[in-house]
């Protein structure tokens, strides 16, 4: 599989430049082809570089942003020699000129594939092509498309000179570059500060900094805008705000030195809290060098979109990732994975599917299913829908998580320590009215797994630092030791089929009425039965999507008798919309904790009865808890009971 972008959402900033400046050549390429006084340098098949539209020029691994017609290089259409990819101005006259800049837009993420990267520049020639020297190495993008800068006055006063645009894959199978807008003046002397784009976002797994266009309303995301001095002066101060529409944010800056055309990065010291909807970020700067006169103002602002969303109550991400302790690319997996857990813990429940005999985690029937979904390793299926990069999962998260649940799963799970049984109980409740083919599915699964075997070493092709960050895999070698490794999310066993249990709801489900199902599965003595937990799944078989999910705690068991073999005639029930009854049936006098969770495992009632009697009944007023699904589990000293009441 090829190494996907890594970026979790590919959004667009807006930026400006100054109009104060007289026009040397100006390029947008509109004409749709190559200009005819432009020159293409290439060893590629395919042409090399390309002017057309965006999505033209695009491909699964290079999606390119729409920014009208471009110009592009593309090698992963390609996948062909273009280790010298150069696209070239005609010959311009700069002898009348003593300072020169340049602006074009850039879209570059400067990636590495296979422990090889791709480099993105601009060079120069005053000899008609004969030599070429690099002026200018093209940063990774931030966001999406983003405006570079390059001083072009080392030039001034020679009247051959040539500008070109360089994208070399250095004999590997990478990515791509394209350019749009390219304009090369002669500045006004004086003061100009522009903002070249702004973003929001935050850190993610690897961790970098990512925009995000869509996060849960209420938690903070960070605004960083890159500033450029489009002047000759140097820019010692100003002051930079933010607004949402609603709150205004103002700082001052001050002891800063911004050469000409040099990039400044600025994080906003009061991060955005995300509001419903969608919102637009604006920043803008102000007070340049304490008050000076700038040749333009148009520049002094950009904007970032973000739309906030509210989690629907009940609503559980569903990740499997395919992955392999042979598969050099596969900790990129295990760092989203992770990261996805840490952040979204009541919300997300993933598991790890391992791949090849030769992996001492690999469960056959789990590996044939995932295997026939998804075209390589490292992958994700995020509910079963079609497979994404492991490095996608929270934008796949965010634009799932909102939407209302027509299921809602719940569940208790116990593992007896002298046994080894696992019970697993299932309850569906459904939101709607529907005929259809659902099914239950449970996945046992483990963190923190380890082994002495070979199989145990994980190939990395992030080691030593070969590929950039990667959650601290990059400071480890390329095959890490066993004895280094501790691997989450390990599927241990499959209950029911891949597809599902068939039979195990029926196919006509009505509102209000729990569903339920049970399944046994046997740990084996070498699980740590403390690091188990169970993946409950709904099913729907006709189109073998995941409909809703639950994650549920191992309780661990000893052999005693359990109470919930002496209580057939326990029970509970609601004698009104909001009181709770339950009747227990114990064998001799005992203390009684009691818990109420919901759907998502959330404790939301606890209740401390003491000396409780065989047949002993008591009631509990619930008006503050939500319509729904609820699980009661009584435990006393012999064991517990769990029992299922939809209020």
């Amino acid at each position: 599989m090829k190494k996907l972008l890594l970026s979790i959402l590919l959004v667009s900033a807006s930026f400006g430049l100054t109009k104060a400046q007289t026009t040397i050549l100006s390029e947008d390429f509109e004409g749709g082809a190559v200009p005819a006084s432009w020159n293409n340098i290439t060893n590629a098949t395919d042409g090399g570089w390309i002017v057309g539209d965006a999505a033209t020029l695009s491909t699964a691994s290079f999606p390119i942003d729409a920014h009208t017609t471009i110009a592009a290089t593309n090698d992963d259409a390609c996948n062909c020699d273009k280790s010298n990819d150069i696209i070239t101005t005609g010959t311009i006259d700069l002898s009348a000129q003593t300072t020169v800049f340049m602006s074009f837009a850039s879209y570059f993420y400067d990636l590495s594939y296979s422990g090889i990267n791709e480099d993105g520049e601009v060079v120069v020639s005053t000899d008609g092509g004969s030599t070429w020297t690099s002026v200018y190495t093209v940063p990774a993008n931030t966001g999406s498309w983003q405006t570079d800068f390059v001083n072009l006055s080392a030039f001034a006063g020679n009247a051959n000179v040539q500008v070109g645009f360089k994208y070399n894959d250095n004999g590997g199978w990478l990515y791509g570059f394209a350019i749009d807008d390219v304009l090369i003046y002669a500045p006004q002397q004086g003061t100009d500060l522009s903002v070249s784009n702004t973003i929001v976002g935050k850190l993610d797994a690897r961790p970098a900094f990512a925009a995000y266009a869509k996060y849960l309303t209420g938690l903070p995301l960070t605004i960083k805008t890159t500033l450029t001095n489009s002047g000759t002066t140097t820019i010692t101060s100003f002051d930079y705000s933010w607004t949402d529409g609603i709150n205004i944010n103002n700082q001052s800056v001050t002891g800063v030195n911004i050469a000409p055309l040099a990039n400044y990065e600025i994080t906003a010291t009061v991060p955005y809290t995300t509001l419903a909807g969608g919102t637009n970020i604006a920043t803008t700067i102000s007070n340049v060098n304490n008050g000076a006169v700038e040749l333009s103002t148009v520049n002094n602002s950009a904007s970032f979109d973000v739309e906030g969303v509210t989690a629907a109550p009940g609503k559980v991400f569903f990740a499997e990732e395919g992955t392999g302790t042979w598969c050099q690319w596969c900790p990129r997996g295990a760092v989203y994975m992770d990261y996805m857990k840490n952040t979204y813990s009541s919300q997300f429940v993933g598991v790890a599917v391992h791949n090849n005999a030769s992996d001492p985690m690999r469960i056959a029937a789990y590996d044939l299913g995932i295997t026939a979904l998804v075209s390589g390793f490292p992958s994700s299926l995020p509910n079963r829908m079609p497979e994404v990069d492991p490095s996608q999962l929270e934008a796949s998260f965010l634009d799932y998580i909102s939407i209302a649940p027509d299921v809602l799963v719940s569940g208790t799970a116990t593992c007896n320590t002298v046994s080894n049984v696992i019970n697993i109980e299932l309850a569906a409740n459904f939101n709607i009215s529907a005929t259809g083919d659902y099914r239950f599915m449970a996945v046992v699964a483990e963190d923190d797994v380890t082994g002495t075997a070979g199989g145990y070493i994980q190939q990395n092709a992030y080691g030593n630092n070969a590929n950039g960050p990667m959650g601290g895999f990059e400071l480890l070698s390329t095959a890490v030791p066993a004895a280094q490794m501790h691997y989450n999310f390990v599927n241990r066993a499959l209950l029911g089929t891949f597809n599902g249990q068939a039979g195990s709801i029926p196919a006509a489900v009505v509102p209000g009425s729990p569903y339920t199902y049970s399944f046994t599965a046997t740990a084996a003595s070498t699980w740590d039965k403390s690091q188990l937990y169970v993946a409950g799944v709904v099913i729907d078989g006709s189109t073998g999507l995941v409909m809703n999910a639950i994650k549920l705690p191992v309780t661990l068991t000893t052999g005693v008798n359990n109470i919930s073999n002496t209580l057939s005639n326990a029970y509970v029930f609601m004698s009104s919309s909001d009181d709770l009854n339950l009747a227990l049936q114990l064998t001799k006098q005992s203390d009684v904790t009691i818990n109420i969770t919901d759907v998502t495992g959330k404790v939301v009632l606890t209740q401390q009865l003491n000396n409780v009697n065989k047949g002993d009944k008591f009631a509990w007023n619930i008006a503050s808890l939500a319509q729904g699904m609820y699980n009661l589990t009584a435990t006393s000293a012999e064991g517990k009971v769990s029992l299922k009441f939809v209020k």
